[in-house]
């Protein structure tokens, strides 16, 4: 005979959670911890939403006023020694120094020092000062800077032995014109 399954009791939670099986009781909590995963991803993403057009909206506003400020520009004029120092500055920084370290590295020996290197940008020119053992090597130094392409003249302006030094060498000083169009 088949067994029967005869209950009396009242319909209610109790009795619902005591005739879930275990199945269905971890189903049920599956579906609550995604639940809670989701709506707590979604608030989330909405608070990151609003602080997205919270930057937005700042950021159209700093545009507006950078917009209003252009039109609004006051043009001041500075004194003229301090645009004479701008433009020097300028000068300076317009100066080929690569093409011209460049050639004077290419002419550089052992027998010949380089000491002081001035440019003048408004002019392409360049004083330098050097200092060399002999008279030879003080021609020789001269003639391999007037073989580099760069410069398209150099002029040995002047030169001295100095008497007080023990290897009493030649300090000399000579302009090297470069080509203004020569590019860094």
């Amino acid at each position: 005979m088949k067994m029967l399954q005869i209950d009396f009791a009242p319909n209610s939670l109790v009795r619902r959670l005591y005739n879930t099986t275990l199945t269905s009781f971890l189903l049920a909590l599956l579906v609550l911890s995604m639940g809670s995963v989701l709506a707590w991803r979604s608030m989330q993403l909405l608070q990151r939403q609003r602080d997205t057009e919270v930057k937005v909206q700042t950021t159209q506003a700093e545009i507006a006023k950078l917009q209003a400020g252009k039109k609004k520009q006051v043009v001041m004029k500075l004194p003229v020694d301090k645009t004479n120092a701008v433009n020097q500055a300028i000068g300076q920084l317009n100066t080929p120094w690569t093409n011209l370290l460049d050639a004077l590295e290419k002419a550089t020996t052992d027998k010949a020092a380089l000491l002081q290197v001035t440019p003048d940008m408004k002019k392409s020119l360049m004083k330098g000062i050097a200092e060399s053992k002999s008279t030879e090597d003080m021609i020789a130094y001269i003639e391999v800077l007037k073989r580099q392409a760069f410069f398209s003249s150099i002029v040995l302006e002047k030169h001295e032995i100095n008497e007080q030094d023990p290897s009493k060498p030649i300090r000399f000083q000579f302009e090297a014109q470069w080509q203004s169009e020569v590019k860094q």
